[in-house]
């Protein structure tokens, strides 16, 4: 008697399904993971951004409240060497002069402008802005009190970034200014 071996249909055992399902949950688990660390990543470097570009505003405001400042005390100093601009004779009392809204005013060589010296700016390491806040300060043209003539100033400053840069019409093509106003009556 001979024997002829049995074709017995093989079955997938529980484990070899099992692998399947190991392996497309491991794969999913790492797309998730893979995700969420990206996700990560980017939101460290935009808080980071945002850190710095806080850090710099604030600075630029510094700079402008202390170029304000600068031309505020060089007023009530009576600082001749400070540029003041006329009242222009068409200009009416109480109006509020308007020369500092020319950009092209803000120019150096407009001689309109009154420069913070580098030596007020410095930091501890010897540091100093690329760009040196400035200060416009405009007569506002006032009526005399009981033959007491009030002067009154405009006095309008700028603060720098230290990356600012700007085209020759005076439009910011890089970095961000900031600009703060007072009125100095006496």
């Amino acid at each position: 008697m001979t024997y002829s071996p049995r074709q017995v249909p093989r079955q997938a055992s529980a484990a070899g399904q099992q692998w399947g399902i190991v392996l497309l949950l491991v794969l999913m688990i790492l797309v998730l993971i893979s995700g969420t660390a990206l996700w990560a990543a980017k939101s460290s470097i935009s808080g980071e951004q945002l850190a710095t570009n806080l850090r710099i505003r604030a600075n630029v405001d510094a700079l402008a409240e202390l170029a304000l400042r600068y031309c505020e005390d060089g007023l009530l100093k009576n600082n001749t060497a400070l540029i003041r601009l006329p009242s222009p004779p068409s200009a009416v009392v109480g109006e509020l002069p308007n020369a500092w809204q020319t950009l092209s005013n803000w120019k150096g060589a407009a001689n309109q402008i009154n420069a913070v010296p580098f030596t007020l700016i410095q930091d501890a390491q010897g540091r100093v802005p690329t760009v040196s806040p400035v200060c416009m300060i405009e007569e506002i043209r006032l009526t005399p009190i009981d033959t007491q003539r009030l002067q009154a100033f405009l006095v309008t400053a700028r603060g720098f970034s230290p990356d600012y840069t700007e085209a020759g019409n005076g439009a910011i093509t890089r970095g961000t200014d900031a600009w703060v106003q007072s009125v100095i009556r006496y």
